[in-house]
C-alpha cells in the first residue's frame, strides 16, 4: 500500500477531482467521486496484494528494485519491469548440482556480478534486448554461449542461462 502514500497517487486524485468539477460546471455531468475513489482504493489494494505475493518469493522481482546478494542459489530468477543486481560471489553453492541457473529479465535492467573463484558456462538469449558478457561480447537478437574464467580447470563450474527480453543485462566481474 506504499502507492497510496505516494505523490503520484494523490496528484492523480486531485486531477480527477478538478476534471470532475469542470465536467459538472460546464457540461452538467454529475460524477460520483466518492464511489470512484473507494473503487480505486479497493482495486489498488488488490493489485498491491498480488504484487506483494509475487515479490515475497525471494527469487523474483516485479515492479521494483532488488539486490539478490546472498543465501542459497535458486534454480531460477525472474526480473520483470524492474531493476536488479545479482552478486554471485555471496551465494552458497554447497548444494549446487551443476544445473543451469536461469536468470530471466523482461522489460528490465539487470547486472550480474561474477566472482573469479568460479568457472562459468554462460548461455545468453536476447530478443529486442541486449546481454553483455564480461569479455565485451554482446548479443542483441539471438543467442550466444561462452566459457568464462576457464583458464584454471580446477575451479567449480557454474552454469548460467541468461535471457533478456526488451531488457539490458550486464554480466561483469566483481
Amino acid at each position: 500500500m506504499r502507492f497510496l502514500s505516494s505523490g503520484i497517487f494523490w496528484g492523480f486524485i486531485v486531477i480527477l477531482f478538478g476534471v470532475g468539477i469542470l465536467l459538472k460546471s460546464i457540461f452538467h455531468v454529475n460524477i460520483p467521486f466518492f464511489k470512484i475513489f473507494i473503487g480505486i482504493i479497493v482495486i489498488l489494494f488488490g493489485v498491491s496484494i498480488i504484487f506483494n505475493a509475487i515479490n515475497s518469493r525471494r527469487n523474483n522481482t516485479v515492479f521494483g528494485e532488488y539486490n539478490f546478494n546472498s543465501g542459497t542459489i535458486e534454480k531460477e530468477y525472474n526480473i520483470v519491469f524492474s531493476k536488479a543486481a545479482m552478486d554471485i560471489s555471496n551465494f552458497d553453492f554447497s548444494n549446487y548440482n551443476g544445473e543451469f541457473i536461469k536468470i530471466n529479465s523482461v522489460f528490465s535492467s539487470s547486472e550480474i556480478y561474477l566472482s573469479r573463484n568460479f568457472e562459468y558456462e554462460i548461455r545468453a538469449d536476447s530478443v529486442f534486448g541486449v546481454v553483455r558478457l564480461p569479455n565485451g561480447e554482446s548479443v542483441s537478437f539471438g543467442n550466444i554461449a561462452r566459457l568464462e574464467n576457464a583458464e584454471n580447470s580446477e575451479l567449480k563450474r557454474i552454469n548460467l542461462h541468461v535471457s533478456s527480453v526488451f531488457s539490458e543485462t550486464k554480466i561483469l566481474y566483481k
